[in-house]
């Protein structure tokens, strides 16, 4: 059966490197391809040249493009079910913000709430792009703010609705990516609880060279490596869901940083 994979920000890095890892390794999969700009999106198609990738016009940043993407895709797909969401789109430290949280945070929320109801139950999965900046701002920028580190690093004692407020209210944080990562893994944690149906992790690519890091020392294609396992690996049927992995594909704690090749993160 066909496999529906919608990714976000997908026209280049490591959400187009994910598309064409996709293609190259499961002929099952179709891939909805997301961008925000209907040129480089329709240069990315051509540039991976498969009939199984189709492009999605989609801003994350706007409700009302996620919700016209979300109706195009339920069209393009027919009675088949979405099988599975990364969401890649996101944007770094150069930004303000309001904008990093708008499109890092509620931008993975907005994907999830609209296209949600499209993907297969039970088994569908939700894989969202963080970064090891959220663990280390947890670790770290959270410091003088017990109650925030608190609700970072034990989301389950927590609410979605609390998230979004905490998004809203916090407007003098200074390390704004490192934050609206920290809120991506929370949210992460809640939704899988609130979808015990899905299969809902995220994961860091690793610190890879792109426009948002040009000192990264890693290539787009490693960078598609632990998003690609968390959406496709059967293994994944039989563990428990909602959890923060590492660029190595594995397990990692919210709270603090964990390197790669370090032994698995065994906590709550």
């Amino acid at each position: 059966m066909i496999k529906y994979v919608l990714v976000t920000g997908a026209n280049k890095g490591i959400g187009k490197a994910i598309c064409q890892k996709l293609v190259n390794e499961y002929p099952e999969v179709h891939v909805l391809l997301a961008s925000r700009s209907k040129e480089r999106g329709e240069a990315a198609v051509k540039d991976i040249a498969s009939d199984r990738v189709s492009l999605v016009e989609m801003d994350v940043a706007s409700d009302d493009s996620v919700k016209a993407a979300a109706s195009q895709v339920k069209t393009t797909i027919g009675s088949v079910p979405l099988y599975g969401i990364v969401n890649n789109a996101g944007v770094g430290w150069n930004h303000k913000l309001v904008d990093v949280v708008n499109i890092n945070f509620f931008g993975t929320k907005r994907v999830c709430e609209a296209f949600g109801p499209l993907i297969i139950r039970p088994g569908g999965r939700i894989v969202n792009i963080a970064s090891a900046s959220g663990p280390m701002f947890v670790n770290g920028d959270c410091h003088q703010m017990p109650a925030l580190k608190r609700t970072f690093a034990e989301p389950l004692g927590g609410s979605i609705e609390n998230l979004v407020d905490i998004a809203h209210r916090e407007t003098s944080i200074e390390n704004a990516y490192g934050f609206s990562k920290a809120l991506v893994n929370a949210y992460t944690a809640l939704l899988a609880k609130e979808s015990p149906d899905l299969i809902v992790n995220s994961c860091t690519p690793g610190y890879i060279k792109t426009d948002l890091a040009p000192s990264g020392t890693s290539t787009v294609e490693h960078g598609a490596k632990t998003p690609v396992k968390l959406l496709m690996d059967p293994a994944f049927n039989d563990i428990p869901t909602g959890r923060y992995y590492g660029s190595d594909g594995v397990r990692s704690p919210l709270d603090r940083y964990r390197g790669p090749g370090d032994p698995p993160f065994e906590g709550p």
